[in-house]
């Protein structure tokens, strides 16, 4: 296994509380040479620009495809550009995403993503929802239900609401949109490409997003934002074939994520623990404890915490030391 070192940021931290304005954490670069952005909520790192590879991860080039019915009646990986305008977001279809590259049903998929991220699941999508719900990113502030959608949403491109529309929420991404975007992901609404005639629909209104996460081998879920409603949703079906064309995010490997494991690290003692740890040296640090689903369950200063009433699980603790702005993070197992 791994063995992992404590990782001190010498550039300045900002410590982000509920519901705080989020700014790139860093850049990455995909197997195309594509810069991308990316932001870590909590024990994940997101990118915060849909992917844009033309690629797949050993060089295999994914086709464009731009003639309608040619594209609605793939069985392998394409990619098009909304409208085939080279100036608006590319679109996958989900035979892309799974690395289906041929119509050999004997040859390995191939990979997708860059090295180092992948796909996100279905249950990753749902970790990043309750990190942002938990953190106050819901549009009015509550920590209970899903309401993220402004958040996440971009402050331009969306269709406005009619006043007519009696589907519209409180709250809807479409309405006041300087004040979406809170959780730096910055999804705008390019629409889709659709499975039945390759037709393109819904530019400004929806947005929709794969995951890896497969039904039967030929359909897979989504994630999806609407000009009308305030919450990351599913779409009215839970699962999309395959020709369908929609928006790409990447999510960082476990492996390779900001948030790594400290366990074996000897600043922090003991780990596994009971009760109390201790982080080594004597410094008051800004300390703040996440569990595995990225929710913040304690927060304090100082060097010593208590995790006694804590269940039994592992949990992510970010110590933050504003004199000499450096963080150290660390994976605790609390028995």
């Amino acid at each position: 296994m791994k063995n992992f070192f404590v990782v001190l940021l010498i550039a300045p931290v900002l410590g982000f509380g509920q519901g705080e304005q989020r700014y790139a954490d860093g850049t990455a670069n995909d197997q195309d040479g594509n810069a991308f952005e990316w932001i870590n909520y909590g024990t994940q790192d997101w990118a915060i620009e849909n992917a844009e590879v033309v690629t797949y991860r050993d060089g295999t080039v994914i086709p464009q495809v731009t003639d309608d019915t040619e594209w609605s009646n793939l069985t392998k990986g394409a990619w098009c550009y909304y409208d085939n305008d080279p100036t608006k977001g590319k679109l996958y279809n989900g035979y892309a995403v799974m690395g289906i590259h041929d119509n050999d049903e004997s040859t390995p998929n191939k990979e997708f993503a860059p090295n180092g991220w992948h796909v996100p699941s279905e249950a990753e999508w749902i970790t990043f929802e309750n990190y942002l719900i938990a953190n106050g990113y819901n549009y009015d502030a509550t920590t209970s239900e899903n309401k993220i959608g402004k958040a996440m949403a971009s402050t331009t491109g969306w269709k406005i609401p009619l006043d007519s529309d009696s589907s519209t929420e409180e709250g809807a991404v479409g309405n006041d949109q300087s004040l979406n975007n809170k959780s730096g992901f910055n999804a705008f609404p390019e629409g889709l490409r659709d499975n039945n005639n390759g037709s393109f629909k819904w530019e400004g209104y929806w947005l929709d997003f794969w995951s890896s996460t497969v039904d039967l081998g030929i359909a897979a879920a989504i994630r999806t934002l609407r000009h009308n409603r305030s919450g990351l949703r599913y779409d009215s079906y839970t699962y999309f074939w395959f020709e369908h064309g929609f928006s790409v995010r990447f999510i960082k490997d476990a492996s390779t994520a900001s948030t790594k494991d400290y366990s074996n690290a000897i600043i922090i003692y003991p780990n596994p623990t009971k009760s109390i740890v201790t982080i080594q040296g004597g410094k008051q640090y800004d300390i703040e404890v996440y569990d595995m689903a990225g929710n913040k369950v304690m927060a304090l200063t100082g060097n010593t915490i208590d995790m006694s009433h804590l269940s039994s699980a592992t949990y992510i603790v970010k110590a933050l030391d504003k004199v000499e702005n450096e963080e150290v993070s660390y994976k605790v197992v609390k028995n």
